[in-house]
């Protein structure tokens, strides 16, 4: 009699044993999914304003370019140049040969009047030109003639990095 008891039963036990664990589930599930209901206000844009567009007076001459990349690689290369005026720059760009296409990539400007921009170059593109204009209308192209060589292994690549760093620093400091 106990057996058929236990029977009787296990099939209710079962059935609350399921319907505990899809409250369960239910429950957490709905913990989870209200953790953050509203959406968080977004941090304040900073006091400062941007830059403001400079204009100079009798502004005739145009900017000066100064390519600093000396030797790029196949593949991805970060690019840097310097670019100087007494006016705000309205155009940096660079432009090379990609698949048989002009490529045209902005430059970025990083710290003082250093702009880098990221591209990726393979053979037979050997032509690099750097375009600048300012906000009086001034533009000036130059262009670098490069070898394209072979990307180095990743040993050099983290000595020529270390190398980089280590010349931040010292630029930083003043060394």
């Amino acid at each position: 009699m106990t057996f058929k008891f236990f029977d009787i039963y296990s099939s209710s036990l079962k059935d609350v044993v399921f319907t505990f664990l899809l409250l369960l589930i239910a429950v957490s599930a709905g913990r989870y999914a209200s953790a953050q209901s509203i959406p968080m206000v977004p941090p304040p844009f900073p006091e400062s304003s941007p830059e403001q567009e400079r204009v100079a007076p009798n502004d005739r001459s145009p900017p000066v370019i100064e390519i600093l990349t000396t030797e790029l690689y196949e593949g991805k290369n970060v690019f840097k140049v310097r670019i100087t005026d007494d006016s705000s720059l309205r155009t940096r760009e660079v432009k090379y040969v990609r698949d048989g296409e002009l490529r045209v990539d902005g430059l970025f400007r990083d710290q003082n009047n250093i702009y880098k921009a990221l591209i990726d170059i393979h053979p037979p593109s050997r032509v690099v030109m750097v375009t600048a204009g300012d906000a009086n209308g001034n533009i000036v192209s130059d262009y670098k003639e490069y070898e394209i060589t072979k990307p180095r292994d990743i040993f050099s690549q983290i000595i020529d990095r270390l190398s980089q760093t280590l010349n931040y620093f010292q630029n930083l400091l003043g060394l």
